[in-house]
């Protein structure tokens, strides 16, 4: 299967099932009728955005490590799509929540979602799937997702306003720490650190939480809500720190940290040489020999 062909076939996966889904609640819950069609064009809409933007950065589909092209759509690349998609989604779910008591729905949907962040990071790693457009759509998924959800959810009064905020800002702020570092080594830098991950993964757990208030949520859910607002805080902080790092590091390599599929053609005539060094260390048996010529390569 073509890569082309294999985008096509997830989302379209991705679109009939989370129309299906919806379908069914608007039939359980006795929804009328605009919910389920403005959902739809939402969603359509969506998916076509998102589609296009897939088919126009196929280039992107490369294994970070070995910097080999994928001819398809990987499972870790999957969830995060999933993720990615689950926005209108939850959008108009949220809507069915406010005015037809579809909380427990909407709090299992925004804990479905947000799990997914967990697996494809594990899935990745354990498979040795990471790629240069996962880590993109990992990236795009904090803003996209988080930041909707949070603005929704603090238009119904879900989510306190200043709690809102404070994630606006923190997604603002790290857009703007990959917009410089963009700027500056002349390439797309999408990374997280382990406090940030810690951050956004507070950020989920509080949404899963705000979205069943109106079941009812006992006192001591401000307390989550401070010390959510405080992780987030501290992992600005973090952020800065790592931009100064990363700014350091590149310094250091020379701007050659990855293999970024011939993007460069410097870059490419540099690996090269080293590429084919490592296949001859391969071929005599010696693994560690390669890593060594390979990572030289690299820049690490």
């Amino acid at each position: 299967m073509s890569l082309k062909k294999s985008i096509i076939t997830t989302l379209s996966v991705l679109f009939f099932l989370q129309t299906a889904v919806f379908l069914v609640i608007t039939a359980l819950w006795a929804l009328p009728p605009f919910h389920f069609y403005g959902f739809l064009a939402g969603q359509t809409l969506f998916f076509i955005i998102i589609l296009c933007f897939l088919l126009k950065n196929q280039k992107f589909f490369y294994r970070i490590k070995t910097g080999e092209r994928e001819n398809s759509v990987n499972a870790a690349n999957k969830l995060t799509l999933f993720r990615i998609t689950m926005l209108p989604f939850l959008i108009f779910l949220t809507l069915a929540s406010y005015h037809h008591g579809a909380g427990p729905v909407l709090s299992a949907a925004a804990a479905l979602a947000f799990i997914s962040d967990f697996f494809d990071g594990r899935i990745s790693r354990k498979g040795g799937l990471e790629s240069y457009m996962g880590k993109i759509l990992d990236s795009a998924s904090d803003y996209m997702l988080l930041g909707t959800t949070a603005a929704v959810f603090c238009y119904f009064r879900l989510l306190p306003l200043w709690l809102f905020l404070l994630i606006s800002g923190r997604l603002l702020f790290n857009g703007l720490i990959m917009l410089v570092l963009f700027l500056v080594l002349k390439k797309l830098h999408p990374q997280t650190t382990p406090f940030g991950k810690v951050a956004i993964a507070a950020i989920m757990i509080l949404l899963v939480m705000e979205a069943a208030k109106p079941l009812g949520l006992p006192f001591w859910i401000r307390y989550v809500e401070f010390a959510a607002g405080s992780l987030i805080a501290v992992s600005m902080i973090d952020k800065i720190l790592y931009f100064f790092r990363t700014l350091r590091e590149n310094m250091r390599t020379g701007g050659v940290s990855e293999i970024y599929a011939g993007k460069s053609p410097a870059l490419k005539k540099a690996v090269e040489p080293v590429k084919a060094a490592r296949k001859y260390e391969e071929a005599q048996g010696d693994e560690q020999g390669a890593a060594y010529f390979f990572d030289k390569a690299k820049g690490l």
